[in-house]
């Protein structure tokens, strides 16, 4: 029995881990989503993030809603991040450069927005 109590809390932090790899995979993927569809519809698209709300949003031209994501509650946004979202506009490119850093349970997460043709980088 002593061995289910010391397990435990290193099954939730393993589980607390994948939750995060698989919260930004999906942020990978919803990234080159917006800019493709920024390209493809030919409108602005943008993924907004809603720290407070835990939350981010992917919205075409500013006010139509294409889909929403919960932040799991391992990971925020720092405040030292100088982008609260990221933005494609109609030809693909983004609308500003800038960092946003993450803080999760095991480190720091930065995304790194290159201007130009919407290159993200992603590093931690």
């Amino acid at each position: 029995m002593a061995g289910f109590g010391i397990g435990l809390p290193a099954y939730n932090q393993i589980a607390v881990k994948k939750e995060e790899e698989r919260f930004f995979q999906l942020l990978r993927n919803d990234i080159y989503f917006a800019q493709s569809e920024a390209y493809r519809s030919g409108y602005s698209v943008k993924i907004i993030f809603r720290d407070g709300f835990g939350r981010y949003d992917i919205v075409q031209n500013q006010f139509t809603p294409l889909d929403s994501r919960v932040i799991p509650e391992s990971v925020t946004l720092k405040s030292t991040s100088n982008l609260t979202e990221i933005g494609y506009w109609s030809n693909g490119s983004v609308m500003a450069s800038g960092t946003l850093r993450f803080s999760t349970s095991t480190a720091e997460k930065i995304i790194v927005v290159h201007l130009g043709k919407g290159r993200v980088v992603f590093s931690g």
